[in-house]
């Protein structure tokens, strides 16, 4: 089985901290038929550098360099180069466990799947956790996979930890105008042309969290970037799938951002709008999140966010902001 080729596909921009430890995870692979595509999306410190010293050392990499136009351009090119019968996306901060190709292919003959997800390990700084580790093995349909990945809380809507097979894989290209939800969507696009799905509950895949760029840079445009991302998922969704639970985790998958708009936007200590209350108001009630808020419910949410999501519904503003003002210092304690 091993003759099969495995494209891994590798977007880097200003990744010189971690990228040399996630390639090195990738040429050890048990699993030796790779084509490993490193993107080089613009980086201005010394990733080019790093990236070419394993491309001198091992055929198996190719580097391609262009302008730095994003994430998803980044993956867009490097499918349009992979030659690979399988594929797979990790980014430049996380690495693999030495036996992800090997179970993945594995797994992925074994259930005569399109799709293979694996576990994980949630890396934050010091701290691991353990996701999705039960060692089973879980099979889906098109349609069950699709609302799988709508509950953000199962991570199946990222686009890496996962094998897939390149005919289905190249059907869709990622949204090049998003800068948030933009593997979901593409997942979601996935879901239109595969037969069944596979998850192995295996953490094979190390997945860092990057506290800095995520919760502690602030962004001003970060409410608009998630309007839009939902207003992309939420159109699709519904020109393409008219059934109820489809829409009801749709409306989950919304809302489930909007709590994160609130922690990481309206309460983000650098957010200098005042009253924030108001603020939270006005998003809470914008065309984009007042439908899901309505018809959301509360399956498979954690007990904080339900909570969350009860006080949002029934507009106790004053106790949704106080719920995010909790939060925002617990993510940054």
């Amino acid at each position: 089985m091993e003759e099969d080729l495995i494209s891994v596909i590798i977007p880097v921009y200003n990744c010189e901290k971690y990228i040399e430890e996630c390639l090195n995870s990738i040429i050890n692979q048990t699993y030796k038929n790779l084509e490993i595509i490193v993107v080089n999306d613009g980086s201005s410190d010394k990733s080019l550098d790093i990236i070419n010293n394993f491309k001198d050392n091992d055929s198996r990499v190719n580097v391609i360099s262009t302008e730095n136009k994003g994430v998803s351009h980044a993956r867009n090119v490097g499918l349009n180069k992979a030659t690979g019968k399988y594929i797979s996306f990790v980014d430049s901060d996380d690495w693999l466990d030495e036996n992800f190709c090997t179970k993945m292919h594995e797994k992925l003959i074994e259930t005569d799947a399109d799709l293979i997800c694996c576990g994980y390990n949630k890396v934050t700084g010091e701290k691991i956790e353990k996701i999705n580790s039960d060692g089973t093995t879980l099979e889906f349909d098109k349609k069950a996979f699709l609302i799988k990945l709508l509950n953000v809380q199962t991570s199946l809507g990222l686009v890496h930890m996962k094998l897939i097979k390149a005919e289905l894989v190249k059907k869709v290209s990622f949204n090049e105008n998003l800068k948030v939800a933009e593997d979901a969507l593409y997942n979601m696009g996935l879901c239109e042309h595969i037969n069944k799905a596979a998850v192995l509950n295996e953490p094979l895949y190390n997945y860092r969290i990057n506290t800095d760029s995520v919760v502690r840079k602030y962004d001003e445009n970060y409410s608009l970037k998630y309007e839009k991302a939902m207003n992309e998922v939420s159109s699709y969704i519904k020109n393409n799938y008219y059934e109820e639970n489809v829409i009801t985790n749709l409306n989950n998958f919304i809302v489930y951002h909007l709590m994160l708009v609130l922690v990481n936007f309206v309460y983000n200590p650098e957010n200098k709008t005042e009253p924030r209350i108001k603020l939270l108001k006005e998003i809470c009630i914008s065309k984009t999140y007042k439908e899901a808020i309505k018809y959301s419910n509360y399956n498979e949410l954690s007990l904080t966010r339900k909570i969350t999501l009860f006080t949002i519904k029934y507009k106790l503003y004053i106790f949704t902001a106080l719920i995010c003002m909790i939060r925002q210092r617990q993510i940054r304690s």
